[in-house]
């Protein structure tokens, strides 16, 4: 049989080649801003910060203050309302940015969901378009991030609870839910502890190979389909049964695409980083001498400033010079998991005729020009339609 995980290797290899060139300053420009801001998952764990309930010391004054005998008087229960009130409007205050800072952590992760989304959406059409795309993906986004939301839950919810129990085991905590769990994971037969440890493993390993799945091969079927999540999942579960091997043999040739588009990603920022940091010492070691030496630059107002605008300047521009790497990186992964997926169930090939090696659609003149789907030439000058 033929490994389609193996095949879509070299396929992604030109795949990329054939999106990203020949050069279009206003393509890569775009390219450059949805690698930087794309998500690849959603992130739930937002803390809320708490603090005493002031309600309850205010009404517990009242109580003291009514409590003391007939003799207490209007001005004291009015003191005791307004400590009452004042404290109770600077508990909503917290509870309120609290929750605004929910809604911004929401916002923006399903934002860069749909980011992502557009992505995917460039290479099905073989044009980077932003604005138009981005809105019309939305509504698939929020149901990335619940679904991705969910199975992070699924995946940490045993760790965290193992981690909880032998913390609280060792150091109780005072409060009492905890430490009788603590108290009763601790006292299961060795044989019961093991086969709840196992059934936690699996569950973890199931919820994190489902998120996987989600993100590498639901999402390119959503786009592909205009599908929700829930329907993009059914549509994969048809295209993978039955197919285990060929599951077992893409999570291995993954794992080593990764582990390669890491040592390429760490190399480039390492040699950039080195010459960026080289840089910014240099200038700093130049701004240090006006002002009388080294320790200047952490003791006035002009280094801290001086060492702020160099080092927002290094991290700038240390963005700039890697962030080429990543669009080709990050282009080069997409494209092997769709051009896998598409070799699974060639129903589901996300990538445009004129980007997949594999395709009998794109139409190729004898120099080698791509050709759009109406049998013009590209224009590979031109910015992409927005």
């Amino acid at each position: 049989m033929g490994w389609h995980a193996v095949d879509a290797v070299d396929d992604a290899v030109e795949a990329t080649r054939r999106f990203l060139f020949p050069f279009n300053a206003v393509r890569w420009a775009k390219l450059a801003l949805l690698v930087l801001l794309m998500g690849g998952g959603a992130n739930a764990g937002v803390s809320v910060p708490t603090s005493p309930d002031a309600r309850i010391g205010g009404v517990s004054g009242v109580a003291g203050e009514l409590g003391t005998g007939t003799r207490t008087d209007a001005a004291t229960l009015g003191n005791a309302l307004s400590d009452l009130f004042a404290g109770a409007s600077g508990d909503w205050l917290i509870v309120a940015a609290a929750v605004a800072a929910v809604v911004v952590v929401i916002g923006l992760s399903v934002a860069s969901l749909s980011l992502r989304l557009v992505f995917y959406d460039a290479l099905r059409t073989n044009e980077v378009r932003l604005w138009r795309p981005f809105l019309g993906r939305l509504r698939q986004a929020v149901g990335l991030f619940a679904a991705s939301v969910a199975l992070s839950a699924v995946a940490t919810v045993p760790i965290a609870l193992a981690v909880l129990a032998a913390v609280a085991a060792e150091t109780p905590t005072g409060w009492g839910p905890i430490d009788s769990f603590a108290a009763t994971a601790g006292s299961l037969p060795i044989g019961l502890a093991i086969a709840a440890g196992l059934v936690g493993s699996a569950l973890v390993l199931l919820a994190t190979l489902a998120l996987r799945l989600t993100f590498e091969f639901v999402v390119p079927a959503m786009v592909l389909e205009d599908r929700g999540v829930i329907a993009g999942w059914r549509r994969v579960r048809q295209a993978i049964a039955g197919e285990w091997a060929e599951l077992g043999a893409y999570l291995a040739v993954h794992f080593f695409v990764g582990v390669g588009i890491a040592v390429v990603s760490g190399t480039a920022f390492v040699i950039a980083g080195s010459a960026v940091v080289a840089v910014a010492g240099s200038a700093l070691l130049l701004a240090a001498v006006p002002l009388g030496g080294l320790g200047a630059l952490a003791s006035t107002t002009a280094g801290i400033a001086a060492v702020a605008v160099v080092v927002t300047v290094a991290v700038a521009t240390l963005v700039a010079v890697t962030l080429p790497v990543s669009v080709v990186t990050r282009s080069y992964l997409i494209a092997y998991e769709v051009a896998t997926l598409g070799g699974i169930d060639p129903g589901l090939t996300l990538l445009h005729p004129d980007l997949d090696p594999d395709s009998t659609g794109a139409d190729r003149d004898s120099t080698g020009a791509d050709r759009d789907s109406t049998g013009a030439d590209r224009d590979s000058t031109g910015p992409d339609r927005d």
